[in-house]
């Protein structure tokens, strides 16, 4: 009799370790293993797209800074301000890649005939003087920004869709808009002072010539 219970029980045991089993197997999926999550896919076309600006950025700026090399303009100062710029950007693309994958997320950075956010135009960077070279810095810093607070806004309290994602938001916040401002300030000053400096004719080719001096000790 004990032993028939021993059965029953070990059964009723075995059957219901079978029903729970079979429970978790209608609640994980392949399809659910992933780390996505949040309001992360709200925003991860955008990203992506960033990230391929981000690197356009740092060959834009490495181009940039050639035309002030010595064998050309030789405007160390310029030259480092710009080079310094394009590397900040390679860490930028790098970064983002790596923050994309651990949300679950792979990039693709070349995908056909994609229209880029910024105003590039290669003959123009090629061409720059000193004051233009800074405007050209100062507008793509702009809309490299603008670019960034509306990928912010699409996950944050100000979406109406509420595809809300903190991580994100600070993510954003921390490692691209402060530094974009930060950039956007130093960029106005500097063509301010610039300009004061071409305004005075007879000082003008030994006052660029200084301002690149400062640049080459600050940057």
């Amino acid at each position: 009799m004990k032993l028939c219970l021993s059965i029953s029980a070990l059964l009723g045991f075995i059957v219901l370790v079978s029903g729970a089993a079979s429970n978790v197997g209608c609640f994980v999926s392949k399809d659910s293993c992933t780390a996505f999550f949040s309001g992360f896919p709200h925003v991860q076309s955008d990203l992506n797209k960033y990230t391929k600006q981000m690197l356009d950025k740092s060959f834009d700026f490495l181009l940039l800074s050639s035309t002030f090399d010595v064998y050309s303009m030789n405007r160390p100062g310029f030259k480092k301000l710009y080079r310094k710029t394009s590397d900040k950007a390679w860490e930028d693309t790098i970064d983002l890649i790596k923050y994309q994958s651990k949300r679950g997320a792979s990039v693709t950075l070349f995908k056909g005939n994609e229209e880029p956010i910024t105003a590039r135009n290669i003959s123009s960077l090629l061409q720059s003087s000193e004051s233009s070279s800074l405007q050209l810095a100062l507008d793509y810093e702009k809309i490299m920004a603008t670019e960034a607070h509306h990928i912010h806004k699409k996950i944050s309290h100000a979406d109406i869709n509420k595809h809300y994602d903190p991580d994100v938001a600070h993510y954003l916040d921390e490692k691209l808009i402060e530094y974009q401002s930060g950039e956007i300030r130093k960029l106005s000053g500097y063509i301010t002072n610039l300009y004061d400096i071409m305004n005075e004719a007879n000082t003008k080719e030994l006052g660029i010539e200084l301002f690149d001096e400062y640049l080459n000790k600050v940057e």
